[in-house]
């Protein structure tokens, strides 16, 4: 809040009042923390992805509401449509949270290889420790995000395209292969991986972290070979 003092004049120039003058700037507004309201908006967006990745994760989402998102994060009723038009968006927003986590991790792991089945290997590494290391997550992502609407289907779906083109960077090049082909070819490897996962998070007998890694390896070794051979 800014405050102008204005002299004010009467006949023969003399100054004899003054009147206050509140000018209330919108754009530099600040509350008592020092943010902006755009701020303070972000900052009720994080606590409601956040109350919805502990409640998807926990109970899943047909068994939360609106109502539990808000009391996990301590937020009143009208701060929900502030950020989310429903239940569902709000799975999307945490879903998006969760794969771009991942894809960083998995990036990162890539990095530190020299590509190729070695690369692929450093990815689905990754990603198996991060379920194994956060069981909540990983409902979410393999089994919750299934459970939503049409806006939660969507942003799965460029999640896996996503990764899938992670995948397809590893893949060799070739002349018979455009750059269309090899993203379908990383997505059917991400959806066969995205099954092992579900598989081994259910508790499959004899499935365990490393058969996960190694048999993705393995699948993604075929599909390289089978495309440095034509």
């Amino acid at each position: 809040m800014v405050t102008d003092l204005t002299w004010c004049t009467v006949d023969g120039g003399d100054r004899r009042a003054a009147v206050i003058v509140m000018r209330s700037k919108r754009g530099l507004m600040r509350d008592y923390n020092g943010k902006t309201a755009a701020e303070r908006i972000a900052q009720r967006r994080e606590r409601l992805i956040d109350a919805g990745v502990e409640l998807f994760g926990e109970r899943g989402y047909a068994a939360t509401s609106i109502r539990a998102v808000l009391r996990q994060s301590g937020l009143r009723d009208r701060y929900f449509g502030e950020s989310f038009a429903d239940l569902d968006s709000l799975l999307a927003a945490v879903y998006s949270r969760l794969i771009d986590e991942e894809i960083s991790g998995c990036a990162a792991a890539i990095d530190k290889t020299n590509g190729g089945s070695e690369g692929a290997r450093a990815m689905i590494d990754t990603i198996t420790r991060s379920f194994e290391k956060n069981p909540g997550k990983a409902r979410i992502k393999s089994r919750e995000i299934l459970s939503g609407g049409p806006v939660a289907r969507e942003q799965r779906h460029a999640g896996l395209r996503r990764l899938a083109q992670l995948v397809a960077d590893l893949l060799p090049p070739s002349r018979a292969l455009n750059s269309g082909d090899a993203l379908l070819l990383g997505l059917g490897i991400v959806a066969a991986a995205d099954e092992f996962l579900m598989t081994w998070m259910d508790g499959a007998e004899g499935l365990t972290r490393d058969r996960v890694v190694d048999t993705v390896t393995l699948l993604f070794d075929a599909t390289a070979h089978h495309i440095s051979s034509t």
